[in-house]
């Protein structure tokens, strides 16, 4: 039964409490995050990947969330490429697939064998809290395309993936990790949007799926996708046609931990049809949470509640393909040459996907004022364009900022006006409104730094740049273009009006 779990724990050692879920629990996998003190250096990692293994009686599913862009959980001595919607706007899927096959050569390299990504939600909300540019856009065959673009690079690089997040996260204007998000759409538009790129991904052969703490009750169920045997099951697996291994999000985040108790959401969860039960390190739990899961689906077992037909099923399943990745198998450390070569590709793809999302860019101004909620722009411009005034604002600014960011663009000859999510923040909407009502329209460059819905919740700027996303390359990539060495050539992957393509 313990091939079930795929469990988080604390700490950069090999520990007596990791040693006992995995010689006594029998767990089926682990996932690194930062977050738990798992990740200090690589060799750290692979070294604990390594003691890992030598105690597992069957190899494990070594798992990580290594998406690009705002999602990775290791940024030192790898490649951390832009975010999807970047590399959609990039407009190359030979690149898109080449950076997954980087992505997960890198990750192998250390010992992993199972990446949580690629995200193939389809971001129809601009007000979307958790997706956004996690996605590829909000057009469900350009998902689809992008999806399965990464998925092949996966899969050459001898990774297993889990497009995500089934039947899909982005229509929702709630953050699963706090909360449990309802998406009300009808069926014909679940089936031409959200569905879309999972189905492209079951015909192509896509071997394992993640599921979404999202209720859609057009597909029949008031509970979560991820509890919902209507939508695991009867969805996912019979009108769908998949045969491959489900994973449920993690069983810690607020969707669930608030609605449901832990060892209980196991257990519907199993029941839906999910192979795999996710246990992450949300806040509020420790790991001794998922020993009470154990403990709980063991009893049910026991008792004759749950099906062993079912477990032997999922157990198939799972070794079935921990065979066919050859896990356990240790690879040698990448070559630099390699490394240097993954960097390249990452600073293509974000030359390629700054975006003009309106007006045309003007030539800097020598006397201009930079405000930036992104402490690293500021830094990198300031040493780019030694004489620009640079002024870091919280992304929920105060009215000292407010202040003190009229005082300095009334002074200025030109001033570009950094924003991050402003549908997320709207203390930093309210600043930016209030000093672009007392400056010439002229004057000013937005530059969206996250979200590219900022260009459309601030139309009074005339011209407005967009990086998706705060990752280094991405921030270097738009000073490129804002300093004249590189055109802006990618393309909006989203709807071009604040309410992106939404279909109600």
């Amino acid at each position: 039964m313990g091939q079930l779990f795929l469990v988080y724990f604390e700490g950069a050692e090999f520990s007596p409490a990791l040693e006992e879920m995995i010689r006594n629990y029998h767990v089926g996998g682990l996932i690194f995050y930062s977050i738990a003190g798992n990740i200090q250096t690589l060799p750290q990692v692979a070294q604990l990947i390594v003691a890992a293994q030598a105690q597992a009686r069957v190899p494990l599913w070594i798992a990580i969330d290594q998406e690009g862009g705002p999602v990775v959980r290791l940024t030192e001595g790898v490649t951390v490429f832009p975010s999807a919607m970047a590399v959609a706007a990039a407009g190359s899927l030979t690149k898109a697939e080449a950076m997954a096959r980087a992505v997960g050569t890198e990750l192998k390299s250390l010992g992993f064998n199972l990446n949580f990504a690629p995200v193939v939600d389809v971001n129809s909300n601009p007000h979307n809290p958790i997706i956004g540019i996690r996605a590829f856009g909000s057009d469900p065959k350009q998902v689809a395309d992008y999806g399965l673009a990464l998925w092949r690079g996966y899969r050459q690089a001898g990774i297993l993936c889990t497009p995500k997040h089934f039947p899909g996260h982005g229509d929702t204007d709630i953050d699963s990790h706090l909360g449990l998000p309802r998406v009300d759409r009808p069926l014909e538009a679940l089936q031409t949007t959200e569905l879309r790129p999972f189905q492209a991904l079951i015909q192509a052969g896509a071997e394992a799926i993640m599921t979404a703490h999202v209720v859609m009750p057009a597909l029949g169920s008031v509970r979560p996708a991820t509890l919902a045997p209507e939508v695991v099951s009867g969805w996912l697996r019979q009108r769908l046609g998949f045969q491959g291994l489900v994973l449920t999000d993690s069983l810690t985040m607020g969707a669930i931990a608030r609605t449901y108790g832990i060892p209980e959401a196991a257990e519907l969860a199993f029941r839906a049809g999910a192979d795999v039960l996710l246990f992450g390190a949300d806040p509020g739990f420790t790991p001794a949470i998922q020993k009470e899961a154990y403990a709980h689906l063991l009893r049910e077992f026991r008792a004759g509640r749950l099906s062993v037909e079912q477990l032997d099923r999922s157990v198939e399943r799972i070794l079935t393909l921990k065979r066919r990745y050859r896990l356990g198998f240790p690879c040698p450390p990448l070559p630099p040459s390699t490394l240097e070569s993954h960097q390249v590709l990452a600073r293509q793809i974000a030359q390629d996907s700054i975006t003009l999302v309106r007006g045309s860019l003007p030539p800097l101004a020598p006397d201009l004022l930079l405000i930036t909620p992104v402490p690293l722009l500021g830094d990198l411009f300031q040493n780019a364009w030694p004489g620009a005034q640079i002024l870091k604002i919280s992304p929920e600014p105060t009215p000292e900022d407010l202040q003190t960011t009229l005082q300095g663009a009334s002074r200025a000859d030109q001033v570009l006006v950094g924003s991050l999510d402003l549908f997320r923040y709207p203390l930093q909407k309210e600043l930016l409104a209030d000093l672009l009502g007392s400056l010439p329209p002229e004057k000013v460059v937005g530059l969206a730094l996250g979200s590219p819905y900022d260009a459309f919740a601030l139309p009074q700027i005339p011209v407005y740049l967009s990086c998706y996303g705060t990752t280094p390359v991405s921030l270097q990539a738009l000073l490129q273009v804002l300093l004249g060495q590189i055109p802006a050539r990618g393309r909006l992957p989203v709807g071009s009006h604040p309410e992106g393509s939404r279909s109600r």
